[in-house]
């Protein structure tokens, strides 16, 4: 049997695209979730790393995205903690975006890989806690009972 031999053209290939469906699952579910009634942080902080993935592929401008991205999503996080939504496993949204900026602070070499795989890694993390969130948001709305579906009840 012949090992399977990739190029590292695929491989990047590869990991952009599950980099890409990562990021719209964030994106579509963030805003999902913040039209039912949940809190509109997931819905920015996509939007912001979805701008610094697309400044790093321009190849501009990528360290004063990335410090952008970590200082708006500290605020966002901030200001989200005067609301009652707030939980401190959202500290993990901030993750990607400190990866960012490492990323972009560090010079061309090996250690660029491991902070893509750290990027790659909070990001599923986040999809984790945020689909968790989400089924959370789903039973409490079970518990009203109006005869509605769920997404009806948190829609209104």
């Amino acid at each position: 049997m012949t090992p399977l031999k990739s190029s590292p053209r695929l491989l990047s290939f590869c990991f952009k695209l599950v980099l890409v469906l990562l990021l719209a699952y964030l994106l579509i579910s963030g805003f999902y979730m913040w039209m039912i009634g949940g809190t509109a942080i997931y819905v920015s902080s996509a939007v912001l790393l979805t701008i610094t993935a697309y400044v790093f592929k321009l190849g501009k401008y990528q360290k004063l995205c990335s410090v952008l991205n970590v200082l708006m999503s500290a605020a966002a996080l901030y200001f989200s903690t005067a609301h009652l939504f707030f939980s401190p496993v959202q500290f993990f949204i901030f993750l990607p975006a400190l990866f960012f900026v490492l990323l972009a602070f560090t010079a061309p070499d090996k250690t660029r890989n491991v902070y893509k795989v750290l990027i790659f890694i909070s990001l599923l993390i986040w999809c984790s806690i945020h689909f968790t969130q989400l089924e959370q948001l789903q039973a409490y709305y079970q518990t009203q009972h109006t005869g509605e579906s769920w997404q009806q009840f948190g829609a209104l």
